[in-house]
């Protein structure tokens, strides 16, 4: 693989990492409330760290992944 195809690969999951980041945050905020969060709550105590950062991490990490991956043709 030539620099170039490297740096290409990179910059592709910078971007699609970037781009997943409103969905992944929507996605955390419906998982919260469906886990029974409190909607009304300012309290930090009432977080719950699954999902609020294991679900944007996830899939913000997913999209990463795929943009490094080599695209084939042939």
């Amino acid at each position: 693989m030539t620099r170039g195809g490297w740096c290409m690969r990179l910059m592709r999951a910078t971007v699609f990492a970037a781009v997943a980041v409103i969905p992944s945050i929507l996605l955390a905020l419906a998982a919260y409330l469906m886990l029974g969060g409190p909607s009304q709550s300012t309290e930090w105590e009432a977080w719950m760290y699954g999902p609020c950062y294991g679900v944007p991490g996830l899939c913000i990490a997913a999209a990463f992944a795929l943009g490094l991956r080599e695209d084939t043709e042939e």
